[in-house]
């Protein structure tokens, strides 16, 4: 796929009450200094020194420093449904979501049957189960072709007012674009019924998210950034995406919900160079590649991971 770079300034603002604050622009695709860092740097990651004892606004720029230092651009939104402090960094650049469109197709699915005054069938709960807690791509596929492709996209993104969410451009739901702030929007509204389900329909859709599986079912190990970054948070919700490789970058998000009371929603999303100590030149295709065992893939996901765990060097968000 061919994108347009894009540079933007890294901001992290604290809305409703709370003091905002910014770190100078980063390096973004395209940018020489942003690919002569693809190779993994040799300063300790996630360095848990540097951000011990310090405020969150603080840890925020270190933490997107240590990724740029690994070759990633990460940006990510958090929302604390309780307080209503929310802090991000570039949370409204675009992102291909990778599987975290099985969402939308999963709400679809809901809402047409509520619509239309009827349960959802057995048989599709279970391809909900597969394409929600095991991220099967066959079982997306099915439900897709069977809801209207990229109508699913657009249908979903209307209902809950997500601005910066689109739909594939080829009609492969993987390729839809959206935001981390379009993500925490999403399940804001999917926990406050704003985005047209009820409260039965919600309850299928986190439950699923909840038994995320940590192997997902290409063999791909899911549990990077939210879960394996908050070992203290012992309930959480996740969907999880990645791809490869976008402009010569691997692609991971971590999005869900933590907390009994699903008091915290987070998105996250990252854009790591690729590299392999091997020099090898071709890309894996994750369409079509088992990538569970890529060492590129790995040192991104554990890019992701890490940079969770110097925003809440605790284990835990609160």
């Amino acid at each position: 796929m061919v994108r347009v770079s894009r540079f933007l300034t890294v901001v992290c603002t604290a809305l409703l009450f709370t003091a905002g604050c910014s770190v100078p622009p980063d390096n973004r695709p395209g940018d020489p200094a942003a690919k002569a860092t693809a190779e993994p740097s040799a300063s300790p990651f996630p360095d848990m020194q540097k951000v011990d004892g310090v405020a969150l606004e603080a840890r925020i720029p270190m933490a997107i420093a240590s990724a740029q230092a690994r070759g990633a651009d990460v940006d990510f939104a958090l929302l604390d449904r309780q307080t209503g402090s929310f802090y991000s960094s570039n949370a409204d650049v675009q992102v291909e979501t990778a599987s975290v469109s099985k969402l939308f197709i999963a709400d679809e699915v809901m809402f047409r049957a509520q619509t239309e005054n009827r349960p959802v069938s057995v048989d599709e709960l279970s391809t909900m189960t597969d394409m929600l807690e095991f991220s099967d791509d066959n079982a997306a596929y099915t439900l897709w072709y069977r809801y209207g492709t990229s109508d699913i996209v657009r249908a979903v993104a209307a209902r809950y007012g997500l601005q910066r969410t689109t739909a594939p451009g080829d009609d492969q739901w993987y390729n839809t674009e959206t935001t981390p702030s379009d993500l925490v929007g999403y399940y804001a509204g999917l926990l406050n019924g704003s985005g047209g389900l009820t409260t039965a329909s919600t309850d299928v859709i986190i439950g699923m998210l909840r038994r995320s599986a940590p192997i997902a079912a290409d063999g791909y190990k899911q549990h990077f950034g939210i879960v394996d970054g908050l070992p203290g948070e012992s309930v959480h919700a996740v969907k999880q995406g990645w791809m490869c490789c976008v402009a010569d970058r691997w692609v991971h998000l971590s999005t869900g919900t933590i907390g009994v009371d699903n008091r915290y929603l987070l998105a996250l999303s990252s854009r790591e160079d690729i590299f392999y100590a091997d020099d090898m030149e071709s890309y894996p295709d994750t369409a079509v590649v088992d990538v569970s065992d890529d060492a590129s893939a790995l040192h991104a996901r554990d890019t992701l991971t890490g940079f969770v765990s110097m925003l809440f060097p605790g284990g835990t968000v609160s």
